[in-house]
């Protein structure tokens, strides 16, 4: 996050933290607008923070999710 400029306690910051909370708090995986994209090795979830031009990719199993990184670009969904 410090890349991408999101200063500690700034709203960008705290709305990404909000958006991994909810990510780790869903019940079901992944969300509805959530989307895949290309991320080495294999794909990634992204979900959009609300609000920003930023992008949290994420992996999930039956009992893990994986914050992968912040993007500020929007990824490209694997079907288009």
């Amino acid at each position: 996050m410090r890349r991408l400029g999101l200063a500690p306690g700034s709203a960008a910051q705290r709305s990404v933290m909000a958006t991994v909370r909810a990510i780790a708090g869903d019940a079901a995986l992944p969300g509805h607008a959530d989307f895949e994209t290309a991320f080495s090795p294999g794909r990634a979830n992204v979900r959009r923070v609300s609000g920003h031009n930023l992008w949290v990719l994420y992996r999930f199993d039956e009992s893990h999710v994986d914050i992968l990184t912040v993007r500020d670009e929007p990824p490209v969904p694997v079907d288009a």
